[in-house]
């Protein structure tokens, strides 16, 4: 820990963590990261969409670290889903001054709040990766009720199929940092008929930390959802074998779009 960092009483943060800003283009991309993990794990996404080529004219984007995140889990279990949304939504209007047209995209967690954000906002699209706002699992609703009893959970980063390729996360995270994600998935369900804005979602036909209740729940409730499978990719499939399919396809919506 550096000398600044111990003198405030704060963790340091990964360097792999720290926020991103890419690009130049007249429309703006906010990624979010999700649960647990870093900017690190949607950095290839990020650097896809900022990039012009191929017909495709790049993007101004920002890729916020979430509060809690990339630093220690006892520092994510100070925080509040509330923190998070707030650092994705502050990514947005600081773009929102400087594009006329801005984007919004998440991976797993940062689907919710990427989704939230359309509820609350008029983006141009929202692109989804994996995203969770629902699960099958009963344990979780158990556990985000006794999370002040319950000990820390083993961590959920690196659902990767490719080998030798790792996602930075935390080792294990608090169940109250549970109980908050479960609410902002509450919160983000029942807004989700004011979303009016285009979604894509890219989700992985087998995933080991997210199941199929979210994809149900979207496919329901949102008009015109365009979907896309990955079938080479586990969770993280911004690191993983369709990595350059959701680069491709993101950026084919963006230009619909924009």
């Amino acid at each position: 820990m550096s000398e600044s960092s111990r003198a405030a009483g704060r963790p340091d943060i990964w360097p792999q963590a720290r926020p991103l800003r890419l690009g130049t283009g007249k429309v703006g991309i906010v990624v979010s990261h999700g649960f647990t993990g870093s900017v690190q794990s949607i950095r290839p996404w990020a650097e896809a969409l900022a990039a012009p080529g191929d017909g495709y004219a790049g993007a101004r984007v920002l890729a916020p670290r979430l509060p809690g995140h990339g630093t220690s889990w006892q520092d994510l279990a100070r925080t509040r889903w509330w923190d998070w949304y707030g650092a994705v939504e502050d990514a947005y209007l600081q773009l929102s001054q400087e594009c006329a047209r801005v984007f919004v995209a998440g991976l797993s967690m940062g689907g919710a709040l990427a989704l939230l954000l359309a509820q609350r906002h008029t983006p141009a699209g929202v692109l989804l990766v994996n995203p969770a706002i629902a699960t099958t699992d009963r344990r979780i609703p158990v556990a985000s009720l006794l999370h002040k009893v319950l000990p820390p959970q083993a961590g959920i980063a690196s659902d990767i199929a490719k080998e030798g390729v790792e996602e930075l996360g935390y080792p294990r995270f608090s169940v109250t940092s549970l109980a908050t994600m479960t609410d902002l998935w509450k919160v983000t369900r029942r807004g989700l008929g004011d979303v009016h804005a285009p979604v894509l979602l890219l989700r992985s036909t087998q995933d080991h930390v997210v199941d199929g209740a979210t994809a149900k729940v979207l496919t329901k409730r949102i008009r015109g959802l365009e979907q896309v499978p990955l079938t080479r990719s586990f969770h993280v499939a911004t690191l993983d074998h369709d990595a350059d399919l959701i680069a491709e396809t993101s950026r084919r919506f963006v230009t619909r779009h924009a």
